[in-house]
């Protein structure tokens, strides 16, 4: 196919009874106050207590905060076991995760200068697995981190606890992409191309970068990273470290593997080096029923009013 555009363009709990108590009662609010579909969730109770520094408003051209922010980590994670998922479960728990501070889905943004194009690009991408991804809801709430990059709150606290327990255990882990808008995700997409841009088979584009609208940094939850001397990631030793025992390390911030190796029709090919959060209640509730004997995961279903993915 080608195509031609323009240039415009707990002891294993740990705390969990303070996380049912924080769930129910955000539960009670969802009540009294419900939300419509597909609008930002409530931050649920926050196993991290951060406080609010340097509200912002974005420029009209740039996707950049200006505000700087750090919080340590709580005690205890270390404890918590973790469940093992497949590639295509740990796709379904980002997908479906209750993520706080996310707009509604909108109409997708323009790739091209035609709209004929435009849908050729984004049907080939659907059948590839992509999935529309939203926006923040409130940028305010965004937090910059290192080099100028944005994250969702925490999402931020989280990377900054990997980042530390890595650099104890001696691997210097770098950030190298966090939130990324629709027009920067555009950039991206297109970089490989001079203008007028050809693309002689979108399909091998659509392996290594998604659409604008359709990639998962739009959320403010998904980082890319490295390992300071090393240039692949796949094959560093932080990566070994990160992923062994279905990614333990990860799990243990709340971070899960953005496009695992056995993830199927997931969009790109696997991203070694791509990781989402979603947080620690969310990998250890993933399997379990909203009326099962955990004490969080039923509290934390009741509040939102969900089933689980894996009952």
């Amino acid at each position: 196919m080608s195509l031609l555009v323009s240039a415009d363009i707990p002891s294993s709990r740990w705390r969990r009874c303070r996380w049912a108590i924080a769930a129910l009662a955000i539960g009670l609010t969802t009540l009294v106050f419900p939300r419509p579909l597909g609008a930002a969730v409530a931050e649920p109770n926050a196993w991290i207590s951060e406080p609010i520094i340097g509200p912002w408003a974005p420029p009209p051209a740039l996707d950049e905060p200006v505000s700087r922010w750090q919080e340590p980590v709580p005690a205890g994670v270390d404890s918590l076991s973790f469940p093992h998922f497949t590639g295509p479960e740990f796709n379904e728990l980002f997908t479906t995760a209750e993520l706080p501070n996310l707009s509604s889905i909108s109409a997708p943004p323009t790739i091209t200068d035609s709209a004929e194009m435009d849908e050729q690009v984004r049907a080939e991408a659907v059948e590839r697995g992509y999935q529309r991804r939203a926006l923040p809801a409130d940028y305010a709430l965004m937090r910059l981190i290192d080099d100028g990059l944005a994250l969702q709150r925490p999402a931020a606290v989280a990377w900054l606890a990997l980042e530390q327990d890595a650099a104890e255990h001696g691997f210097e882990l770098e950030l190298k992409s966090a939130y990324r808008g629709h027009r920067y995700q555009r950039e991206v997409f297109l970089r490989p191309f001079e203008v007028p841009y050809e693309f002689d088979d979108l399909a091998e584009r659509l392996k290594m970068s998604a659409p604008p609208g359709y990639s998962k940094h739009h959320t403010g939850y998904a980082i890319d990273i490295g390992q300071v001397g090393h240039a692949h990631f796949g094959s560093s030793p932080a990566h070994e470290w990160i992923s062994a025992d279905n990614f333990a390390i990860a799990k243990k911030h709340g971070w899960i593997p953005s496009y695992p190796p056995d993830g199927g029709r997931q969009g790109p090919v696997p991203e070694p080096w791509e990781f989402t959060y979603v947080g620690v209640e969310a990998i250890l509730c993933f399997h379990q029923p909203p009326a099962g004997d955990d004490p969080l995961c039923t509290a934390s279903a009741a509040a939102r009013g969900l089933r689980h993915v894996g009952e």
